[in-house]
């Protein structure tokens, strides 16, 4: 059985590691190749980037910056939870179409037991579900000779290149928001540093020297 727990990433800023954060374990079944690669090569990335979106920028930046940039995400995770779950119809159709009932099997399937540290990452988890049932699917139509070994390369290759994509995306959305929100963080405590220095200056400068100042 493999392990996965959070892990923060070096390239998102992110909280202490001391702090105490809520999760619950899920375990899921990953049968295919594809799968099984999707999940070691873009879980942990976009799990560090949704944990970074709901809390993070939560605690450095505002509710609205926080909900705008969430909505994006969502936008995307749904589009392709959609998109997959669409394709893994079309290729049942086809299936069914050919008379094609065979049951498929997997030599080495795994069990996967993660930490899910934000709600979104169950959805990220969802996607690689749906897209190993899409990997069946077009495993049992390759097995069948009803799609040829180039349609299947190419299209396996090209979903498992979206779905990275799409954790990339994501992360990439988790760090200019946060480091957006880190800088205007900075320029307002140094603006409110540099309010009581210029204060004290005005203090200091005699009261002559500031009508003059003012008259010209």
């Amino acid at each position: 059985m493999a392990t996965r727990q959070y892990k923060p990433s070096s390239n998102i800023p992110t909280v202490r590691l001391s702090n105490s954060r809520p999760f619950i374990t899920q375990k899921a079944v990953l049968n295919s190749l594809h799968a099984q690669q999707i999940f070691e090569r873009g879980y942990d990335m976009c799990a560090n980037g949704l944990f970074s979106l709901t809390v993070v920028l939560r605690f450095i930046g505002t509710e609205e910056q926080a909900q705008a940039v969430e909505t994006m995400v969502d936008d995307l995770l749904n589009k392709a939870l959609d998109e997959i779950r669409q394709e893994i119809a079309r290729m049942k159709e086809l299936g069914e179409s050919n008379g094609c009932e065979t049951m498929i099997s997997y030599t080495n399937s795994r069990t996967v037991e993660i930490q899910i540290t934000s709600p979104r990452s169950i959805r990220f988890l969802a996607i690689i579900r749906e897209f190993d049932q899409l990997i069946a699917a077009m495993d049992t139509l390759w097995l069948a000779c009803i799609i040829d070994d180039t349609h299947y390369a190419v299209e396996a290759y090209q979903w498992k290149r979206r779905i990275l994509r799409l954790a990339g995306q994501i992360r990439t959305l988790a760090t200019r928001a946060i480091l957006a929100a880190r800088k205007k963080e900075n320029a307002e405590i140094a603006a409110e540093e540099r309010e009581p220095k210029l204060i004290n200056e005005l203090s200091a400068t005699p009261h002559h020297e500031l009508e003059s100042t003012s008259n010209r």
